[in-house]
């Protein structure tokens, strides 16, 4: 990413704004509008937005595939079994999940949810806060560097747990945690978002299949005699 001047610069803060300020609406199609806000600003800064968005033809589709479901896979474990009883801990708050309670016991439930999962949370998402949020948070550092990048990877991060309040405070902490490693693996990806995009959606199926069986639940119950929630 080459260097950006002043104005080009200032320019990045006006286009996350905007993309920001679609997001935080209560229409409908929120995420739908932003994602179209985010594509329109690459478009204007670059010649070929799908690729500075990370949306490029991976170099191996199977590799892709196979990277991003076993990292979804090993999330769900490591926040189930880990992340998310650490953070219920120092907070002495449980994570907020009741936004899926209809899912409980309903097949018919969760399967309208998969769309959802993964156009509105594995595409759209990953597109908004790596791709989008990311390349414009270094444009408007000056460009891409050690520096800039980790400060734009930590940012999104934290936009994206931020994202999550409906979860809660130990939601918001968990959410960041994992924003930080789809992040992380964005930028290992060489900018290519189909990774974290595969990882997001499996991560996201998995743990809604483990509250529609409720054996979220008990997984909680376990983990929590290890680890207490402190009250």
């Amino acid at each position: 990413m080459p260097k950006t001047n002043t104005l080009a610069r200032l320019r990045q803060g006006v286009w996350i704004a905007l993309v920001a300020g679609a997001m935080l609406t209560d229409w409908a199609y929120a995420v739908v509008i932003a994602g179209v806000l985010a594509v329109a600003a690459v478009a204007f800064e670059t010649r070929t937005p799908l690729r500075e968005l990370g949306l490029a033809r991976p170099a191996s589709i199977l590799r892709t595939i196979a990277l991003g479901l076993g990292l979804g896979i090993v999330l769900v474990a490591f926040s189930k079994l880990l992340l998310t009883p650490i953070v219920e801990a120092i907070t002495g708050i449980p994570r907020d999940l009741s936004a899926f309670d209809d899912v409980r016991g309903d097949l018919a439930q969760f399967l309208a949810w998969m769309p959802r999962i993964w156009i509105g949370a594995a595409i759209a998402e990953e597109l908004l806060f790596r791709g989008f949020l990311i390349g414009r948070l270094e444009a408007l550092f000056g460009g891409a560097s050690r520096i800039a990048t980790g400060v734009a990877v930590l940012l999104s991060s934290v936009a994206f747990g931020a994202a999550h309040g409906y979860q809660g405070p130990t939601g918001i902490g968990v959410t960041g945690v994992l924003g930080l490693t789809f992040a992380l693996a964005y930028v290992a990806s060489e900018r290519n978002l189909w990774v974290p995009i595969v990882a997001h959606g499996t991560y996201d199926t998995l743990a809604l299949v483990l509250i529609a069986t409720n054996f979220d639940r008990v997984l909680a119950d376990f983990v929590h005699r290890i680890i207490p929630v402190a009250h």
